[in-house]
């Protein structure tokens, strides 16, 4: 099996019906299997995540928690979080050592596991301004680590901006305070559900550091893509259009909708 790739997705039940799962496609095939064992029914995926050390391992957050399979998706375990049914938005694996394991989840929080995802530790609420609205808990969308600083955790949130940690979770610092600025202007004003225009601003489904330029950080949010070159401390646009989704990093495919 280990010379066998796959593409995976994940899904989550539409407005139309239908239940959403995990499924597999092998690299060159035009059939989709669905993977099953071990998990829920009806089980929402929002985050795929394969191992960077070990394709076979793979990681899913879903409504109902976080699982692990070792076989490709063969067979799935859920993992022990404190809280073992959150709803898991994403899961990034430390590129560096491999062994730590990041989830982010909502409401706002982040999970650590320094096993490879066989214990867990709740981190500090981050604590960060309730500054939008909306008619559901903000999430952690996208957790990403600084391969050349690996104590540098950075995250980005539907819908509440960005933040940053220096010492793996332990703390977390606000990284929004330069995007509001941005909102100051007409083209950069955006409300579907809050109570205020700053909402695409702060609406960030996707982030990712760079490998090759250290203290680099893309984000990509309802109103364009930011790059930050001082960790998150300064911004800048760099697309003028809405993004969904930015990742620097090779790896076997996976997405999640």
């Amino acid at each position: 099996m280990a010379e066998t790739s796959y593409v995976y997705a994940g899904t989550v039940r539409s407005v139309a019906g239908g239940s959403g799962g995990i499924f597999r496609q092998t690299a060159g095939d035009q059939r989709w299997e669905a993977l099953t064992n071990g998990l829920p029914d009806e089980t929402q995926v929002h985050a795929i995540t394969v191992h960077p050390a070990n394709p076979e391992v793979v990681f899913i957050g879903t409504t109902k928690g976080a699982f692990r399979s070792a076989d490709g998706g063969g067979r799935w375990e859920r993992l022990a979080l404190p809280d073992p049914e959150a709803d898991i938005w994403s899961i990034t694996v430390d590129p560096t050592g491999c062994r730590t394991v990041y989830a982010g989840c909502g409401p706002v929080g982040v999970y650590r596991s320094e096993d490879d995802g066989d214990r867990w530790k709740k981190l500090p609420d981050p604590e960060l301004p309730d500054r939008v609205h909306m008619t559901f808990p903000c999430r952690v969308m996208r957790l990403d680590v600084d391969p050349t600083h690996p104590d540098d955790l950075f995250a980005c949130i539907e819908a509440n901006g960005t933040m940053r940690s220096r010492d793996r979770g332990e703390s977390w610092e606000d990284c929004t305070q330069d995007l509001l600025r941005f909102a100051e202007q007409e083209k950069y004003k955006s409300r579907i559900v809050s109570q205020t225009e700053i909402e695409g601003m702060l609406d960030g489904p996707a982030l990712a550091r760079s490998a090759a330029a250290p203290g680099t950080v893309f984000l990509a949010n309802r109103m364009g893509l930011f790059r930050s070159d001082d960790r998150g401390a300064h911004w800048h646009d760099i697309a003028g259009r809405p993004v969904l989704t930015v990742d620097l990093r090779p790896r076997f495919a996976g997405l999640a909708a």
